[in-house]
């Protein structure tokens, strides 16, 4: 429900931590927006898609995998 959503949304501002998209925001009138801090190597899609994905090695994408 859109109400769930906007309770978890609260709660998903208040966590902090140097692997986790920081969330700012969320406006929820139509359209919703999400407003969440600027990813420099874009989103997870891109960025496995990229120049640096060769990179990776199967620990780490094991571990993206599991969060």
């Amino acid at each position: 429900s859109p109400e769930a959503f906007l309770q978890e949304a609260q709660v998903m501002k208040k966590l902090r931590h140097e692997k986790l998209v920081q969330l700012y925001a969320v406006v929820s009138e139509e359209p919703i927006y999400i407003v969440t801090e600027f990813m420099g190597q874009g989103s997870l899609l891109e960025f496995l898609k990229g120049e640096y994905s060769s990179m990776l090695r199967l620990p780490q994408l094991v571990d993206f995998a599991s969060q």
